[in-house]
């Protein structure tokens, strides 16, 4: 495991980082460069009503994020299915 692995693992409890990744690219990345943003704000307001859930950002080259959302009931009807062999 890489040093960059066991930091990730220290500061984070299991499932609690949520990886948004471009699905044009293939293979392995590297990560290490950090940026100071207002997005963990965001996704804290929308989602603090329990209604819905950040599943995705997408970054257009402009200073502007779109945010992808579903609602939270949905993902666990589809993972509540996906348990029981269905795909979703």
């Amino acid at each position: 495991m890489s040093d960059k692995d066991e930091y990730w693992k220290s500061q984070q409890k299991e499932g609690e980082i949520r990886a948004f990744v471009d699905l044009n690219v293939n293979g392995n990345a590297t990560g290490g460069t950090f940026i100071k943003s207002q997005l963990k704000e965001h996704v804290e307001m929308i989602e603090k009503d329990g209604i819905q859930r950040v599943v995705g950002v997408v970054y257009d080259g402009s200073y502007n994020l779109e945010i992808l959302l579903k609602p939270v009931i949905e993902i666990e009807t589809d993972k509540n299915l996906n348990d029981k062999g269905v795909s979703v």
